[in-house]
């Protein structure tokens, strides 16, 4: 067998200092989340911008509140992607937080085969300055996720990736891994696994007040259905009441007020032909 002194197979790029490559990284390849803490406590100081970033717990915690100051950022150049969300993203919402509505792509194909092939070519197109996904088949296996990690590569694109948590133990290429949790008015953050630095960390970021606002009881909501649609033909105060929460009875309203007018338009003070 051929020996290789180290010096020629670091001349051959065959080998890589590992220490060269973490201060490269710091120095370049860094986005601040926004808050002191998570920055310190991440090894780089910030987010990766490009790559896969893994994000494991459950939905509707507060997942999406603690990335919105770099996505704030991340967004002042390229738009960004929304693959198969849980829940169909608000546009007031998110343009209130300073996420531009005509930035926002929203892909939902149905298969697997689907999802992963659109997923490598968002992330590949360099398009995209971020590419938030949900896979419905979440157990992906290694292959998977590295053609994904490397697409985002490729493309100097930020890839997060939302998994449940029940797969922290799985073995990833994404660099950086963390596990979130609801905590007292917090997010509870584990760091799993983040490249070139120690893992293990835990701290917890207070949630905003807003996150908290006391509603009333569900079984005092009012319930929109045919009946009460019925009901409402008598009743305006009813029916505006209803509007203020459902979607469907705002579009039923616009409807009645609608042939309302036709009626009055071409029925009022004009006699019978």
């Amino acid at each position: 067998m051929k020996s290789h002194s180290l010096n020629q197979l670091l001349d051959e790029r065959k080998l890589w200092r590992g220490q060269q490559l973490r201060r490269s990284a710091a120095a370049s390849d860094r986005l601040s989340t926004g808050f002191s803490a998570l920055d310190n406590a991440l090894h780089t100081g910030g987010w990766p911008r490009s790559g896969s970033t893994e994000l494991l717990g459950e939905y509707g915690i507060g997942e999406l509140w603690f990335l919105l100051p770099a996505l704030r950022e991340h967004l002042a150049d390229r738009p960004m992607a929304w693959l198969n969300p849980p829940y169909l993203p608000h546009a007031p919402a998110l343009a209130a937080q300073g996420l531009a509505v005509d930035k926002q792509l929203l892909v939902r194909p149905k298969t697997l085969a689907d999802q992963l092939w659109a997923a490598e070519e968002l992330l590949r197109s360099g398009a995209y300055s971020a590419v938030l996904s949900w896979f419905n088949e979440p157990n992906l296996n290694d292959r998977q996720l590295r053609r994904l990690h490397i697409a985002a590569l490729e493309g100097q694109c930020w890839h997060l990736h939302f998994r449940p948590a029940s797969l922290a133990r799985q073995i990833s290429p994404a660099p950086l891994r963390l596990n979130l949790c609801a905590a007292q008015q917090a997010l509870q953050i584990n760091i799993i696994k983040q490249q070139g630095g120690h893992a293990g960390q835990q701290l917890q970021l207070a949630r905003p007040a807003a996150l908290y606002l006391q509603q009333s009881a569900a079984v005092t909501w009012p319930v929109y259905n045919s009946v009460s649609a019925a009901k409402t033909q008598s009743q305006p105060q009813a029916l505006r009441k209803i509007n203020l929460l459902t979607n469907t009875a705002i579009f039923a309203k616009a409807a009645q007020q609608d042939s309302t007018v036709r009626v009055s338009k071409t029925g009022s003070n004009e006699p019978p032909h």
